[in-house]
């Protein structure tokens, strides 16, 4: 991985573009952020704040 990956806010900057819009996420902008999530163990957190960040209804927390 290119070491420019390793900065936190460069990440954030990253996943802000993918995620333009957090409170209208669609479904392929939140699949798009769930295979960055799977991506490595440096993606994970931070996407996994975005994807989490609003949730619509008690679905999403009783399919965990």
């Amino acid at each position: 991985m290119h070491q420019a990956l390793l900065v936190p806010e460069v990440l954030l900057e990253i996943f802000a573009y993918v995620n333009i819009i957090p409170s209208t996420q669609t479904t392929s902008t939140q699949k798009l952020l769930a295979a960055l999530a799977r991506t490595c163990k440096i993606f994970h957190e931070p996407v996994m704040d975005l994807l989490w960040t609003e949730i619509h209804g008690l679905e999403p927390l009783l399919g965990c």
